[in-house]
């Protein structure tokens, strides 16, 4: 829950810094600059970041930056990582380490029987061990989707990297091929 507030609160703040930062001219040229919307909208951004807040609060677990998982991944910290994209992303890239198991982008309603097999099969017998899951980016469902499922299998330490493969890429992070 700390986590979850704080996260809220770097949210609105990044926000409000952002809107201040716009070169006084009214332009969004500043904006786009630091990662903001393409088009300098920043309804979808505060919609993503809304669904976002509301995931993690009705499924539960944590949420992990792309740079804390940088730092766990290089110091080589005793954990499960499982990239939902299908198998054809999954080989174009994949934060190192990570297993992959296909997830559906429209959330928990149409996980087949076989999807959450091969995903519950990635997980292993240790309750306690964390586990880590993505997929493409934040708008992406199918992170929530394999966070849930942990969940509700009696997993202790789960965490949603919310920026998924595109923010590790952006970061400038290797990406394991």
């Amino acid at each position: 829950m700390k986590r979850l507030l704080t996260l809220s609160m770097v949210l609105v703040i990044s926000a409000a810094v952002l809107t201040g930062c716009s070169g006084g001219d009214g332009s969004s040229s500043a904006l786009n600059s630091v990662g903001t919307s393409v088009d300098g909208n920043e309804v979808a951004i505060e919609q993503a970041s809304m669904k976002l807040v509301d995931a993690v609060q009705n499924g539960g677990y944590e949420l992990i930056g792309t740079e804390e998982l940088n730092a766990w991944v290089t110091e080589g910290k005793e954990m499960i990582i499982i990239d939902t994209m299908p198998a054809d992303s999954y080989a174009k890239g994949r934060i190192p380490g990570a297993l992959n198991a296909e997830l559906p982008k429209t959330g928990m309603a149409d996980v087949t029987a076989e999807q959450r097999e091969a995903f519950t099969a990635l997980l292993g017998d240790d309750k306690d061990v964390p586990v880590v899951v993505y997929c493409g980016f934040v708008a992406c469902e199918r992170s929530d989707v394999g966070a849930v499922i942990a969940k509700e299998l009696g997993y202790n330490n789960v965490y949603r990297c919310p920026g998924g493969i595109v923010a590790w890429e952006n970061a400038g992070y290797e990406a394991e091929k």
